[in-house]
């Protein structure tokens, strides 16, 4: 897993995306974000807020097994469930070859985050019912998933299919409220080897060279440790979630800031926030030669 081949210089412009100005707010940091996905909206908003950002894959992923998926895929088709809950885009990919696409109209659809709501949209060509914002734990703060429950003789199934990783609140929460969860492990995630980072990521992140890592789920917190080890002093870890920020902490680590919304705004404001608290002022631009 190479290092992003779309960063067209060594200060990590996208291409019809330059660097702004000095005046950028990441002018002069160095922001790991560790994965690489195609047309990486978190990634822009951070080059054109002046960031040099270093991607890299530092997990992949496994498909769950498949009997579970084809019956998950089933159930939908069949109409056997009120709800079906998606957490995330990944798991959108992970069903998308054993859904049978339209879906019955009768379905409601909860996700979280606009990401997962695009890939819905994208596979199904219908909009989500409910897209709740942060991490998945909103989905309980919803009245429609709350409660009161459906007709005494209407389904009361939601089907969740999640990471095998997943936090079990979601799905714990559902319960109490009264419904009947099926949760399905869509996908698992595990450790990349260190043989696939970029070069000289290594030493970069020992030296200091990182002024701030993006950490997009509490698998990537744990494969940045095992990989990197420990982010020295200065580096700050910027959680795109409360879930992921809860995970960062319960490791020992500090949290220098949550990004309100798992969005590129979302994360653009938290990661300025976070080199303002760990890294001091940005290094003055150079003057050219």
């Amino acid at each position: 897993m190479a290092q992003s081949t779309s960063r067209t210089d060594s200060a990590g412009s996208l291409p019809g995306n330059p660097r702004e100005g000095s005046g950028a707010p990441l002018s002069g940091r160095v922001v790991l974000l560790p994965r690489l996905k195609e047309r990486d909206r978190i990634a822009s908003a951070l080059e054109r807020a002046g960031a040099d950002v270093l991607r890299a894959a530092v997990t992949r992923t496994v498909p769950g097994e498949t009997a579970a998926l084809e019956a998950t895929a089933h159930r939908i088709a069949a109409g056997e469930a009120a709800w079906l809950v998606l957490t995330s885009a990944r798991t959108v990919e992970a069903l998308a070859p054993y859904l049978h696409v339209p879906v019955p109209s009768a379905l409601r659809v909860a996700v979280v985050g606009p990401a997962t709501a695009r890939a819905w949209t994208e596979l199904t060509g219908t909009a989500p019912d409910l897209v709740a914002r942060g991490s998945a734990a909103a989905l309980l703060e919803e009245p429609e998933l709350a409660g009161p429950l459906p007709a005494p003789n209407a389904a009361r199934r939601v089907l969740l299919p999640a990471s095998a990783l997943a936090d079990p609140a979601l799905a714990e929460g559902l319960r109490r409220a009264g419904w009947e969860v099926e949760q399905v492990a869509a996908y698992t995630t595990v450790t990349a080897g260190a043989h696939d980072l970029p070069p000289n990521l290594e030493d970069r992140w020992a030296t200091g060279g990182v002024d701030a890592v993006v950490l997009t789920a509490p698998s990537t917190t744990r494969a940045v440790l095992e990989l990197l080890g420990p982010p020295p002093q200065g580096t700050g870890l910027v959680a795109i979630g409360a879930t992921t920020a809860a995970a960062t902490r319960e490791l020992g680590l500090t949290v220098a800031a949550v990004a309100p919304s798992p969005t590129p705004e979302g994360v653009l404001q938290a990661t300025v926030d976070a080199t303002r608290t760990t890294a001091g002022p940005a290094p003055a631009p150079q003057e050219p030669p």
